[in-house]
Parts: structure tokens; C-alpha cells; sequence
């Protein structure tokens, strides 16, 4: 597989990511009638974002 196709795979599948645990993070936070949800979910999805980066960077092995 090119490197570069694998690359657009990821980067899709982490924004798939973010979206869902944003829109998650969303409903559950209306639910409970959140003041500021929708900036208290993205902050939320751009840590789950970086863990999930932080993640796939630790689980691939070093070249070489």
C-alpha cells in the first residue's frame, strides 16, 4: 500500500473520530442542559483527538 493512501486513511478515520466523540460529547452535555456544550464537546473531542494520535504514534514501530 502507498504510504500516501494509508496517510488519507488515518487522517479520514481521525476526523471521522473527532466528529463522533464531538457529537456525543454534545448531546450528552444538552442533556444535562450544559452552558457553552458545543465549545466544552469540541474541547473535549480535541483531547480524545490527541490521545487517539498519541496512541497510533506509540503503537507503530520504529523504522529501521
Amino acid at each position: 500500500m502507498k504510504p500516501y493512501v494509508f496517510s488519507i486513511g488515518v487522517l479520514l478515520m481521525l476526523s471521522f473520530s473527532l466528529n463522533g466523540i464531538y457529537c456525543l460529547a454534545g448531546d450528552v452535555l444538552r442533556l444535562f442542559e450544559v452552558r457553552h456544550a458545543r465549545v466544552i464537546a469540541f474541547a473535549i473531542g480535541a483531547v480524545a483527538m490527541i490521545v487517539l494520535v498519541a496512541a497510533l504514534a506509540w503503537s507503530v514501530p520504529p523504522r529501521g
